[in-house]
């Protein structure tokens, strides 16, 4: 294994309920109903989500979302449980660490401002053409590293990120559980994903 690449939100922060209840309350504010899988529709850019609920309004829906993540994210984000330990003890075995989300830069930079930690690799939502579940932004992240899937783990929370995994190549994936979102525990397996509680059960296997 010479490289890992991680998910930011839901992965090393707990932002997976902020940004749902930034969806509902942008919703909300725009006398739209919300969706019944807005769960499902979690790990993909928000550009996307917003298009695809959001109607002729996705613009405006867009907007919204983001300004709400924002205002709520120093309220209610947090690290999770044992992400700066795993950072450091990847750091120290010398293993190469990307963070690919589907979030805008501006967001991503607050979670490294919760964190601390500044990856060296970062592949956010806005720096593709596609966000996950296509492979693009893994690929990019696998390039600008110059390692090979075979050669790499990916970590996530949501089923896009393990799908996206999976299409780029690597062998090697683990989703978090993550209360917060309603995931079909099959559809993880499909894909060769194996489901862990925290990141601390990976400090030792990995």
């Amino acid at each position: 294994m010479n490289a890992v690449i991680l998910d930011l939100d839901g992965t090393l922060v707990e932002t997976a309920h902020v940004h749902n209840i930034a969806w509902e309350i942008s919703l909300k504010e725009m006398g739209i109903n919300i969706p019944d899988n807005l769960d499902s529709l979690m790990g993909m850019r928000t550009i996307e989500i917003a298009r695809l609920i959001g109607g002729e309004k996705w613009k405006e829906l867009f907007d919204r979302k983001n300004r709400n993540y924002e205002e709520l994210f120093f309220q209610l984000a947090k690290p999770t449980p044992c992400s700066n330990e795993l950072i450091n003890n990847l750091t120290s075995k010398g293993v190469k660490i990307a963070v690919v989300t589907s979030s805008l830069m501006k967001s991503a930079q607050l979670s490294f401002k919760l964190l601390n930690f500044y990856p060296e690799v970062l592949v956010t939502g806005d720096q593709v053409n596609k966000g996950k579940p296509d492979p693009e932004p893994i690929i990019k992240a696998l390039n600008i590293m110059m390692v090979t899937p075979e050669h790499t783990i990916g970590i996530g929370d949501t089923l896009q990120d393990i799908i996206a995994y999976t299409k780029a190549g690597l062998k090697e994936k683990y989703l978090i559980k993550n209360n917060n979102l309603k995931i079909k525990i099959d559809e993880v397996g499909k894909y060769g994903g194996r489901i862990i509680d925290t990141l601390c059960e990976l400090i030792s296997r990995i």
